[in-house]
């Protein structure tokens, strides 16, 4: 079986755990790929960020880990690029580009901190609209497709974190389908990877991962790419809601998800990824989460 987690955090960024203990956890649960994905250096807008010199030592602990555990398990060297603070690396394996700031007439405020501030950018950014608001987060999500290089598109709702119980907009608003469907269709056209992440589910917000079922049913309709990640700061959640999530995926039409190999990106069968072989509905229509293989 293939376990696999692309989206971790470690003690260089804001995450709890080393590098070698992020790799013993993933041992320890059985996974076969890891990626490392700390959040590339955007200081002092993000203090969450690595540091210069952390996202030096940062890459180089996981070209020793490489080394080492390369008869045990595959290790990537990826970055979370934040919307605002793109740049290039050659060294790196993948990126996943992520929106986590509101931008409006020079303030900047993170969308995603707490649900007082998330109200606060509401009311006075955005006339206390909040369907200006998500259209204008789908809109950063989408002008950052056009303008950055990145292969995975980091938690697409992450606007939704604090709506688990539709307190601020319904998932079934027509606006808000269709600006989010807009979005993904943009990420699909451009050979985009997506991902379902659960890290607001272990940090308490939410009890299901991202993206909401009307999301992830678009994606497989329209046979967009997708990878299943944990967005994990804490070892202790390195596999959190993991097998739910694979599970919803393939109920929404799923056949493949893309694992990260040394050639690339490459489809395999979700299957492969579960605990145990399910047999897909022969009668019913399913994308097949592949448009086409996308190698870096």
């Amino acid at each position: 079986m293939l376990k696999q987690n692309l989206h971790t955090h470690t003690s260089y960024d804001h995450g709890k755990d080393t590098v070698e203990e992020m790799i013993q956890a993933a041992l320890d649960q059985g996974f076969t790929t890891l990626g490392f994905s700390g959040h590339g250096t955007n200081k002092p807008l993000a203090p969450t960020s690595m540091s210069s010199e952390n996202q030096l030592a940062y890459k180089q602990a996981i070209r020793e880990a490489k080394e080492k555990y390369k008869d045990q398990i595959d290790l990537f060297m990826g970055i979370e690029q934040d919307s605002m603070a793109p740049f290039e690396d050659d060294e790196l394996d993948y990126k996943i580009g992520s929106v986590h700031y509101m931008c409006k007439d020079g303030r900047v405020e993170p969308v995603d901190d707490n649900p007082k501030l998330f109200e606060q950018i509401r009311d006075e950014m955005y006339d206390g609209s909040i369907e200006k608001m998500v259209t204008a987060y789908y809109q950063s999500v989408e002008d950052m497709m056009d303008f950055q290089n990145f292969d995975i598109v980091g938690h697409i709702d992450l606007i939704s974190k604090f709506n688990e119980n539709e307190e601020y907009f319904g998932f079934e608003e027509p606006w808000y389908l269709e600006a989010a469907f807009h979005a993904i269709q943009k990420g699909i056209d451009q050979g985009l990877i997506f991902e379902m992440n659960t890290g607001a589910v272990a940090r308490g917000n939410r009890k299901t991962a991202y993206p909401s079922d009307a999301l992830l049913q678009y994606m497989a309709d329209h046979n967009a790419m997708l990878v299943v990640d944990t967005d994990c700061h804490d070892r202790k959640y390195l596999d959190c809601l993991m097998d739910e999530s694979i599970e919803r995926a393939r109920k929404a039409g799923f056949r493949h998800l893309m694992r990260l190999s040394k050639d690339g990106f490459v489809p395999e069968p979700i299957e492969n990824f579960q605990k145990e072989a399910r047999v897909l509905n022969p009668k019913r229509p399913a994308g097949t989460g592949l448009k086409r293989p996308y190698l870096r």
